[in-house]
């Protein structure tokens, strides 16, 4: 191995490999909810796994604007200027402090009209109400949280993420034990109780992070004051470079959300066998999600030091490593399938369902290690965010109404829905490639 691919590969397991263990440390805590709630029977699990459709929605949109930070500030970072990412940091978390809590209060406020959007099932609607009304307390806290973390991935500070998310699983854990079987002493709020466990482990994040950020942050030395602060130049570049990563985000989560409705509607078995899935193929994605971010500083950085060639070398490197990526996590997926359907308590039809579901699960995950990292890792950090979303967007939109006409329309088989749905991937990995093709795509954002 030569010297560049040394320092090409160490950089990246350097910076995929923490984020990939903060992902499946974040992912663990949604499969113990589900194993938690799945003691107390479908009506429990499908309403957590609905109601949950919003905070998917909320965190997307918090990946979009954070992520919006980091293609300004991979390359601020590649010519060390603090000064700048600490203004993009303050503004990113100004965005996100004021959606969140505008967030939580239309959730607070209309728990039943949002759950009915995704369940008929008047039971599940009542038990996803009383879920909402206490999980949307967690939601300031936790994209104030997330967004320092994801810009701290352009610097190259991963660690802190692994020890704080760790602690945060912990936490969770322990509090939805208690609070959904009334244990320690705690009553007992069945699928209510796993909200508490999910405020409490929010806060708990969010108080450890910021001790760090004051008190051991060393590379950028965030401030108070630092929030205080406005560059109108650097608020065009994020309206212009980050305003269609934030739409991407936004829109690509209510399209997925969309899924759920559409699956929903089809019947509570699938609305399980879903949540189920969805969760294993969380945990297999979490590496691909890891590499997406690493691509994603790495292009960033190299544009901002201004080595164009030595990009365009990491770019061929990174399509072989998403190939074998995207055969490593279908592989994993299957093989997590029997033992993980094998811990829940769910009915023949539900297990049978979930058993299919996994092996179509399989099939997407392929085209997701190469789509998620070239749109989220090389297009966003390269500046060629319009792309990016227009791509990511498109395709997933392209491919919802036939996913409906199938579903409502023709009455096809839940498995063939859902691969309908999932058609959007091999779309985005084709146009992706045809674009790598030439150099348009590489943007200098920095002033």
């Amino acid at each position: 191995m030569s010297c560049i691919d040394k320092k090409f590969y160490t950089s990246v397991c350097a910076i995929a490999l923490p984020i990939a263990l903060q992902n499946l440390i974040s992912f663990s805590v949604n499969l113990m909810d589900t194993v938690m709630l799945g003691k107390l029977g479908e009506v429990a699990l499908s309403a957590a796994a609905l109601a949950n459709q919003m905070f998917f929605i909320f965190n997307v949109v918090c990946f979009g604007v954070s992520s919006g930070a980091i293609v300004l500030a991979s390359q601020y970072w590649g010519k060390k200027d603090a000064e700048a990412i600490q203004k993009i940091t303050g503004l990113a978390v100004k965005i996100i402090t004021a959606f969140s809590l505008l967030f939580s209060a239309v959730v607070m406020l209309f728990p039943g009209q949002i759950m009915r959007i995704f369940s008929p099932d008047a039971a599940v609607i009542e038990a996803g109400i009383h879920y909402l009304r206490v999980v949307a307390l967690s939601y300031t806290t936790g994209g104030i949280s997330a967004t320092f973390l994801m810009v701290l991935r352009s610097v190259g500070t991963v660690n802190i993420s692994v020890l704080i998310y760790s602690i945060s699983f912990c936490v969770n854990v322990f509090f939805n034990y208690c609070f959904i079987f009334g244990r320690m002493g705690a009553p007992e709020l069945g699928v209510t109780g796993a909200a508490v466990g999910t405020v409490i482990a929010r806060a708990t994040e969010c108080v450890i992070l910021l001790v760090y950020l004051l008190f051991f942050e060393k590379k950028i030395h965030y401030r108070l004051r630092t929030f205080l602060q406005n560059d109108r130049d650097l608020i065009h570049d994020m309206i212009h470079y980050g305003l269609p990563v934030m739409l991407n985000e936004f829109f690509w989560a209510v399209g997925i959300s969309l899924h759920s409705v559409i699956l929903g509607h089809i019947s509570a078995t699938v609305v399980a066998a879903n949540s189920i899935c969805s969760v294993v193929y969380q945990l297999a994605t979490s590496f691909i999600f890891g590499v997406g971010s690493a691509t994603a500083v790495m292009t960033g950085n190299i544009i901002g030091s201004g080595d164009i060639p030595y990009l365009l070398e990491c770019v061929k490197r990174f399509k072989r490593i998403y190939f074998v990526l995207g055969i490593a996590s279908a592989g994993l997926l299957l093989l997590l399938k029997n033992p993980v359907l094998a811990i829940y308590n769910i009915e023949p039809e539900t297990l049978a369902f979930a058993n299919q579901l996994m092996i179509a699960y399989a099939f997407s995950i392929f085209f997701t290690a190469y789509a998620n990292p070239l749109i989220t890792g090389i297009f966003r950090g390269a500046g060629d965010t319009r792309f990016a979303a227009l791509v990511d967007i498109g395709c997933l939109w392209f491919a919802i109404p036939f996913g409906a006409l199938a579903a409502f329309l023709f009455h096809l088989p839940p498995i063939v829905v859902f691969l309908i749905l999932k058609l959007d991937y091999p779309l985005k990995t084709m146009f992706c490639l045809m674009r790598l093709r030439g150099t348009n795509w590489i943007r200098c954002v920095t002033r």
